[in-house]
């Protein structure tokens, strides 16, 4: 019994080891097996190798560069109602078209502020008459000063010529008086001398009153002299008195010329904000400034219309900047025509840089740490919302649906959020953008900045460390198996 027992487990046991070696799994796939998990686990380090382009990321959006180009608000220019809208959203229009009519809560105003202007004109002309009266005045007072200074410098003039004649005189007074003095002297001390009288009584007695004669022929010329000079004197006096008077009057004329010409000023002025006003007042069409869609409208035209006040936004309007194109004029404008527009072609492309500037832009920002690295004239790679893409960060030459862009400005100071502004410009060595068609402004965009080409294992090093990427790295040394890798020329 035990034999036949023990027999039957050993059948067993060879059943039981045959089934295991049948399930066992070929050789080969063990080997697969083995080679496949050896590549997982060398994977890591053979990737510390691989090449990675360094980047700075940024998002934002797409803009107008030009300011002039970017959405503007259509604002009301009166305080008025809206009477009737002649432009629905969406629809686009050309500079100098209407875009909505608005009437004035007083429908007399502009009467009665022609009526206000007809009287500051009123006020004008009598004060620019007033100025000219003034200035006339003047005139005539100059010229009367002219007259009035030429005569008495004529009197001035005679009486220093009678004050030369009188001098003239008192100087042959007093040749007379000094001749007869002695002579007198000689005819007295003659009939007085000791030997006898040697002339008579009588010559005494003329040359005594030749002497009396010349004395007072030489106080009448002293007299004559002092009059003459009073006369000088006064008629000094009466040209510094006319000069001074009528220079004072002068004076006071060009004082009330300037107050009359203040007052000309200041009616001008009024005249002036009146015009404004009235101008105002008038401008009760608004118009497009520029060629673009309208994208919104702001104020509703309800019955008896919605009161808005100057300055208040009506419309948002977002001008084309591009030029004048098969596409643009085939618009989404439910007023447009329905014909498809046709292919776009490299001309229209060619119009994102056309002229000294672009037409269009990217606006990133980028974190303050990495803004020292981010310099104008960098390459940019850059994905558009909307727009189909595959994007590898570290290896640009792969993605799929990037396009190419260059660091056009980089702004001086951060936001309020401490981030920094860039705007990429399109690279013309790059694949054009999308037309205005697919990238129009406000698509949200993001960007990466390219720097330089290093190894992932120095990549991966950096960013557990924290360490920002560098701008300049030396080429690596032959055991420096982590450096960067050189960027060769052509790649």
């Amino acid at each position: 019994m035990n034999v036949l027992t023990h027999s039957r487990t050993l059948k067993d046991a060879r059943v039981a080891l045959s089934a295991l070696q049948l399930a066992q799994a070929p050789r080969i796939t063990r080997i697969i097996s083995r080679v496949v998990l050896l590549g997982l686990a060398a994977l890591p380090f053979a990737l510390l190798l691989v090449p990675w382009t360094q980047t700075v990321h940024g998002i934002g959006r797409v803009i107008a560069f030009n300011p002039v180009y970017r959405p503007q608000y259509l604002v009301s220019p009166i305080e008025g109602r809206i009477k009737k809208w002649y432009v629905v959203e969406g629809e686009r229009v050309k500079a100098g078209q209407l875009v909505v009519e608005m009437v004035d809560n007083d429908p007399n105003l502009v009467e009665r502020l022609l009526t206000e202007e007809q009287a500051i004109l009123d006020r004008l002309r009598a004060a620019e008459a007033r100025v000219q009266d003034i200035e006339a005045r003047i005139r005539n007072l100059e010229n009367s000063r002219q007259l009035a200074l030429s005569v008495q410098q004529s009197i001035l003039r005679q009486e220093e010529a009678r004050v030369y004649e009188a001098e003239q005189a008192k100087l042959e007074a007093q040749a007379a008086w000094e001749a007869a003095k002695p002579q007198y002297e000689r005819q007295k001390a003659l009939f007085e001398s000791k030997q006898g009288s040697l002339v008579s009584e009588r010559d005494v007695e003329l040359a005594r009153q030749a002497l009396q004669t010349a004395e007072a022929k030489l106080r009448q010329a002293e007299a004559r002299v002092n009059l003459a000079k009073a006369a000088q004197k006064a008629a000094m006096d009466t040209l510094e008195k006319i000069d001074a008077d009528t220079a004072a009057m002068i004076n006071l004329e060009r004082a009330s010329l300037r107050s009359a010409e203040a007052e000309v000023a200041s009616i001008r002025r009024d005249k002036a904000q009146i015009e404004v006003r009235i101008a105002r007042q008038r401008a009760q069409y608004v118009t497009a400034p520029v060629d673009g869609i309208i994208f919104r409208l702001l104020a509703n035209a309800e019955q008896g219309g919605i009161l808005v006040k100057p300055g208040e936004r009506l419309a948002v309007l977002v001008p084309d900047i591009y030029p004048e194109s098969p596409n643009n004029r085939s618009s989404e404008s439910p007023r447009a025509s329905s014909q498809e527009p046709g292919p776009t072609t490299n001309d229209d492309l060619s119009d994102l840089t056309e002229g000294d500037y672009p037409a269009i832009v990217a606006e990133l920002l980028i974190d303050g740490n990495d803004m020292p690295l981010v310099h104008v004239g960098d390459k940019v790679r850059l994905q558009f919302e909307g727009w189909p893409a595959v994007q590898f960060v570290g290896w640009p030459s792969v993605a799929v649906g990037t396009f190419g862009g260059r660091v056009y400005l980089v702004d001086p100071t951060a936001d309020e959020t401490g981030l920094f502004r860039i705007l990429v410009e399109p690279d013309p060595d790059e694949m054009p953008w999308p037309d205005n068609r697919y990238l129009r402004q406000g698509v949200r965009a993001q960007g990466w900045v390219l720097l330089n080409r290093v190894s992932l294992g120095w990549e991966v090093w950096r960013r557990l460390n924290g360490f920002p990427p560098s701008r300049f790295l030396k080429e690596p040394k032959g055991n420096q198996w982590l450096g960067p890798v050189p960027l060769k020329v052509g790649k």
